[in-house]
């Protein structure tokens, strides 16, 4: 079994920027293991390189938002379950989805996407309003 670096350092940036401790629910799983619990048979767990998280007294926004701090979650896969935990791995290319009542949905059933830090100069009253 080998857990993938990147994913280690960057749960430990998460428990930092959160202050508190996380409870890892799950990270490496065989095959077996993986098929079992309902894993899709791609699962980044299979490979070491995901973690199912929740961080006490944290609602799911509040974990995503964390989330997207970490610039290796940012760019690789987050999706958030309905019994209020995160799937974070180091993928190599960003995914997000949530899991509602066992059927993959998009994340947006379940958080809310912030806006780009783009879109929030592009609505800013007096930026961006004015053709350059």
């Amino acid at each position: 079994m080998k857990i993938d670096n990147a994913l280690l350092v960057a749960l430990e940036h998460l428990r930092a920027l959160a202050g508190k401790p996380i409870v890892v629910h799950d990270g490496y799983r065989c095959p077996a293991h993986n098929q079992e619990v309902g894993g899709v048979s791609d699962s980044e767990h299979t490979r070491g390189m995901a973690a199912d998280v929740s961080i006490p007294g944290l609602s799911l926004q509040q974990m995503y938002e964390l989330a997207l701090q970490i610039p290796t979650f940012f760019s690789g896969g987050i999706g958030a379950y309905d019994s209020s935990f995160l799937h974070l791995d180091v993928r190599m290319h960003s995914a997000r989805w949530a899991r509602v009542r066992g059927q993959y949905v998009g994340i947006q059933s379940l958080v809310n996407t912030p806006p780009t830090l783009l879109a929030k100069i592009q609505g800013a009253p007096g930026i961006g309003s004015q053709p350059v």
